[in-house]
């Protein structure tokens, strides 16, 4: 006879989600190097430079920060994970001014990298690697100085997941994410090398795609050494900037994810109670945006959308789950969210705290105010598609949102 439990849950999918979504990262990182090449204002021929590549490696040693009992300690060793010590590879292109994207964000530099880091107890945490993309946008300038804000993002892959002794509860899968930012002062000799002291902040994590999934949360100082194979002397190119015409559009989009739920029932084995199940939620928003600059975009927007885990249940059946799918009107959720984007050519980096104005009361109900913090492209002129990561208490994945928009101009 079939045994229930009521709980919230998520619609169980044959393939690996954390895997699919940690692909379409490294897809993004590819269209958003293809984006910085395909500039919309070039310079003449005659003023166009050598590729300028740059190779640069780093070391860091620093903290891992206790943000979750497994890192405090709960773990086989009983020993808390709090230092860590990584090394990165980076080969990047300094831009010169070619295109107008470049002297708007004062030349910076972007490219790829390789980063390998170990941490105390890494049997049971591993020895992850990560390949990501980069950007270093200067804040300042001086003579041979400058003041940078870096920033990472990649496929981080040789995770020791959650198993069988339950301990690792950080991270739900062997992929994750790579966000990496921070300040950094360079130096730049004549001859083209360099030297950069910064510190950076380095969270992990698959955006709750396979739970647990508290994240590993890194801080650590950091020197880097470089080289410009072209020994860059030449002074930027600039051209001139016209004021911005400010400009209205409402932007429509709709998005789609799952939400990964393990089951605390037991009656079925470790392994299917750990896989847990995976519920669809989706949604569509209308986004009222304003213009200002260049590089920035302030809006208000409303969300309509369907939590699939709300009131939903779990029945075991012959040592498998099998989901029930919640009713729209149990998952119906209404929310209003204001919204800020950076603008970087045909790619924007999107922050959005949201807050929800309706929803039905279900046990496990995250808090009434949620983040959402993304990257979309614009593939066409007017049609975009991004990734965004839906938080509360400003740490916490609660999934992601695959989207496709729209843009109505006004």
């Amino acid at each position: 006879m079939p045994v229930t439990t009521i709980m919230n849950i998520s619609k169980n999918k044959p393939i690996c989600l954390s895997r699919y979504y940690l692909s379409i990262i490294v897809l993004f990182n590819i269209l958003f190097c293809n984006n910085l090449n395909a500039g919309e204002i070039p310079l003449s021929d005659s003023t166009k430079k050598q590729s300028n590549l740059t190779l640069i490696a780093f070391y860091q040693q620093g903290k891992v920060l206790s943000t979750n009992a497994f890192v405090r300690g709960n773990n086989l060793q009983h020993i808390p994970i709090n230092s860590f010590h990584a090394i990165s590879l980076q080969l990047s292109r300094q831009t010169t001014g070619e295109k107008l994207w470049e002297q708007l964000y004062d030349f910076p530099r972007y490219g790829v990298g390789i980063y390998s880091a170990r941490f105390i107890h890494f049997s049971e945490i591993g020895k992850p690697v990560a390949i990501y993309g980069m950007i270093d946008i200067p804040l300042f300038r001086w003579k041979n100085f400058s003041l940078n804000s870096d920033f990472g993002l990649g496929f981080t892959f040789n995770w020791e997941s959650f198993g069988e002794d339950k301990y690792n509860i950080a991270l739900g899968a062997e992929e994750s994410t790579y966000i990496d930012a921070g300040p950094s002062l360079e130096y730049s000799f004549e001859n083209g090398f360099m030297i950069d002291i910064g510190t950076s902040f380095t969270h992990f994590s698959n955006g709750a795609l396979k739970k647990p999934n508290f994240g590993i949360n890194t801080f650590a100082p950091k020197i880097s050494l470089g080289y410009n194979f072209n020994s860059l002397k030449e002074a930027f190119k600039y051209q001139i900037v016209s004021e911005y015409q400010k400009q209205s559009e409402c932007f429509v989009s709709f998005f789609t994810g799952w939400e990964n739920i393990l089951y605390n029932g037991n009656d079925v084995d470790s392994i299917t109670k750990n896989k847990g199940v995976y519920y669809s939620t989706y949604g569509l928003s209308a986004t009222y945006n304003r213009q200002i600059s260049y590089k920035s975009e302030f809006g208000i927007g409303l969300m309509v959308g369907y939590m699939g885990a709300a009131n939903s249940s779990i029945t075991v059946v012959n040592g498998k789950l099998e989901d029930k799918d919640a009713s729209f009107s149990d998952g119906f959720e209404l929310s209003i969210f204001p919204s800020y984007e950076l603008i970087i050519n045909r790619l924007s980096l999107l922050v959005q705290p949201g807050f929800y104005l309706y929803r039905t009361k279900y046990a496990g109900r995250t808090p009434v105010a949620y983040q959402r913090i993304g990257i979309k492209y614009d593939v066409l002129k007017d049609i975009s598609l991004g990734i965004s990561l839906r938080a509360y208490r400003f740490y916490i994945s609660d999934y992601i949102e695959w989207t496709i928009g729209y843009r109505l101009h006004l």
